[in-house]
């Protein structure tokens, strides 16, 4: 009878000892944010994506939030303050605005907890004004994308009345992408005749095409600084009878290389934002691992065609 006690003692030890390692694990399980500019695009849908695969591989929760649109700067501070009180282990950002996120990242250094910055950088300035630390950035060189973009409508037209549709003014993805493209085409055939914001989205960019179509006819080839807008610009191109017009777009993302496969856009510059998410995610752990990262990690970049396609 003793020994029968003695075996339920040591069984109730043992089932005991797995439900406190199993709670241990748990608990010990690492908690990253991910905080994208929007969910409104399939760029950043495909990099959530592939964060969470890779995630889900290793034992990791990912929170993924997010503004409802790439303009709502306030909101995505609001989300990440949040995921700091909450008190995730890492933060990945893609700045919805390069000089308005830097104090929120500043809070996320007090609480220490370490930050990849994502898409698009930070404004220097800002971080060495406010002191901030990041521990790296991951993506690719927008500034060499426009001009890619660029020698590809060159190589491709040599010369035309070139319109081009700008994300939000002051991202630094926008600005770097079109002024890469606008130095580029500077003193060539290409010859820009208006320039405008139609805020990374598809609706305005097919309202703000329309306009440049009515005040500017003349115009023979569209670079635009992502897809989405791009999209919407082919709507206001097709309407106006006008499919002549030459479309380059930027993130190459599902929409645009069916459009590039139909001929509707003439090329896309890739950008891969789900080998972006993995190389951010798997940085984070590095850091959490006590590892020492690149200050800036290069994500690769290269213009889509339909020959590419086919």
């Amino acid at each position: 009878m003793g020994k029968k006690i003695i075996m339920v003692l040591c069984i109730a030890l043992v089932m005991g000892l797995s439900v406190f390692a199993a709670g241990q694990q748990e608990e010990a399980a690492l908690t990253i944010g991910f905080v994208p500019k929007a969910f409104n695009s399939p760029y950043w849908i495909t990099m959530d994506e592939a964060i969470k695969e890779v995630a889900e591989e290793k034992g990791i929760e990912i929170i993924s939030q997010a503004p409802k649109a790439e303009t709502d700067v306030s909101q995505q501070v609001e989300i990440i303050e949040n995921l700091i009180i909450r008190g995730v282990d890492a933060l990945l950002i893609a700045p919805a605005g390069s000089k308005e996120l830097v104090s929120v990242v500043g809070k996320a250094n007090k609480a220490g907890i370490p930050v990849v910055i994502v898409d698009t950088r930070l404004d220097d300035e800002a971080v060495e004004a406010q002191g901030v630390e990041y521990v790296s950035f991951v993506g690719s060189d927008n500034y060499d994308g426009g001009k890619i973009a660029a020698e590809f409508m060159l190589e491709k037209l040599g010369s035309a009345k070139v319109a081009v549709l700008e994300g939000i003014a002051g991202h630094e993805s926008s600005d770097a992408r079109v002024g890469g493209f606008t130095d580029r085409v500077a003193g060539t055939g290409l010859e820009i005749v208006t320039s405008q914001t139609a805020q990374w989205e598809r609706s305005k960019g097919f309202d703000v095409f329309q306009n440049m179509l009515t005040a500017h006819p003349e115009i023979e080839a569209l670079f635009s600084a992502n897809d989405e807008m791009a999209l919407g610009a082919y709507q206001a191109i097709a309407q106006a009878g006008r499919e002549d017009i030459v479309i380059v777009g930027f993130d190459a993302n599902d929409d645009a290389k069916q459009a590039i496969k139909e001929g509707k856009m003439l090329g896309s510059i890739a950008q891969y934002p789900g080998d972006m998410g993995v190389m951010a995610l798997e940085t984070a752990l590095a850091v959490l691992d006590g590892k020492s990262v690149e200050r800036y990690i290069k994500s690769t970049l290269n213009v889509v065609t339909k020959d590419m396609l086919e």
